[in-house]
């Protein structure tokens, strides 16, 4: 567990009680601090024993030294919950559980992972490769244990951390040895306001690291899109933008194991190679590196085959880009979609539909 020791003697509210929330609340009494913790579904049995159940008109406002809030709960768009709008005026800062571990005093190396799509992907291949050297690494903070449940791997440790927008949005503090923007595509639009919004959230990462990007150490890697191209040109000094062709000659030889496949996942290698570099971790060989690698669930995982028919779970594709990205890296595909549409639509699926020999669609939008 990652102890936030600046909170000690500090007065807390939690909103959500998911396990961002859960964890936060541990650490925050570990610390010394009073936590007062409230969930507008239900709140779990497994509140820690010391924290005060209270609803939002229940909490001590004027005592309040911060409101940490789980990501999925809106605090501006498209409607603040009441409890971040009272924090709001009141002045009462509004954070995220990557907020308190940012000022915990972690030895570790910390680095941060954000973008529309490939994010956990990515998270997870950069911790497997640094393992793979022989290092220790660990995964958390949007993907799998929440970052306050962490254990600091000392100083001779990476933490990687996965950010969504949500996260960026009250981080207000973020500092990191090295980050990635993957790719920025329409998404998630109704929290940030629109487009711009969304983008601004995912820029402050750029924000987040300092670098030389006439050395190797540029400190962000940045994915090719147009958005992506933008925050190079307006980061230059410490940005670096992935060159796929570099990639695929460093791949040539290399046999990829079958959660990476698709050109997608290429760009998912060459962040992961860029963020190597970044800190100085000297791969000996990607058939090494990447040897083992099995994916996330629900991420291009390869379920079995039956004959010549393979069957590909790829159900955590939420948005019409990443589901094209998963349908351009099959052909003569049998595809299950479904569920509710995002605002870009069917988007880019469009254009890889060329791949598809039949859809079957189920779920809430089927017309």
């Amino acid at each position: 567990m990652i102890i936030p020791h600046h909170m000690t003697g500090k007065t807390v509210a939690i909103l959500g009680c998911g396990r961002s929330g859960i964890s936060a609340c541990d650490a925050l009494l570990m610390a010394g601090a009073a936590c007062y913790i409230h969930d507008d579904q239900m709140v779990p049995d497994h509140v820690p024993a010391d924290a005060i159940i209270s609803t939002p008109d229940q909490w001590p406002w004027d005592n309040l030294d911060a409101l940490v809030m789980s990501p999925g709960i809106p605090t501006l768009y498209p409607a603040p919950h009441p409890a971040a709008k009272q924090a709001r005026a009141r002045h009462i800062p509004i954070i995220s559980d990557i907020e308190l571990f940012m000022h915990s005093n972690v030895a570790a190396r910390v680095i941060g992972i954000t973008g529309t799509n490939g994010k956990s992907t990515t998270t997870a291949l950069i911790t497997h490769i640094i393992n793979q050297c022989g290092m220790t690494a660990i995964a958390g903070g949007n993907i799998g244990t929440p970052v306050m449940a962490l254990d600091d791997p000392g100083a001779d440790g990476v933490i990687v951390l996965e950010l969504s927008s949500y996260q960026l949005d009250i981080t207000p503090s973020l500092r990191l040895d090295a980050a990635a923007i993957l790719n920025i595509t329409p998404d998630h639009l109704d929290r940030h306001g629109g487009w711009d919004g969304y983008r601004a959230a995912k820029e402050q990462i750029a924000l987040a690291v300092t670098g030389d990007a006439t050395t190797k150490h540029a400190g962000l890697i940045i994915g090719c899109d147009d958005a992506c191209r933008d925050i190079a040109a307006k980061y230059p000094h410490n940005s670096i933008m992935i060159d796929l062709e570099t990639v695929s000659a460093k791949l040539a030889n290399t046999d990829l194991p079958a959660a990476l496949t698709g050109d997608h996942n290429l760009m998912n290698i060459g962040a992961a190679m860029l963020i190597c570099d970044q800190l100085d971790i000297t791969v000996p060989s990607w058939d090494m590196a990447l040897a083992g690698f099995t994916g996330l669930a629900h991420r291009m995982e390869w379920l079995g085959q039956c004959g010549n028919i393979q069957f590909i779970n790829d159900s955590k594709a939420t948005n019409g880009v990443a589901a094209a990205k998963a349908l351009m890296s099959y052909r003569d595909i049998y595809w299950i979609v479904g569920g509710q549409m995002k605002q870009d639509g069917l988007g880019e699926t469009m254009n890889a539909l060329d791949h598809v020999r039949h859809a079957f669609v189920i779920g809430a939008d089927t017309a």
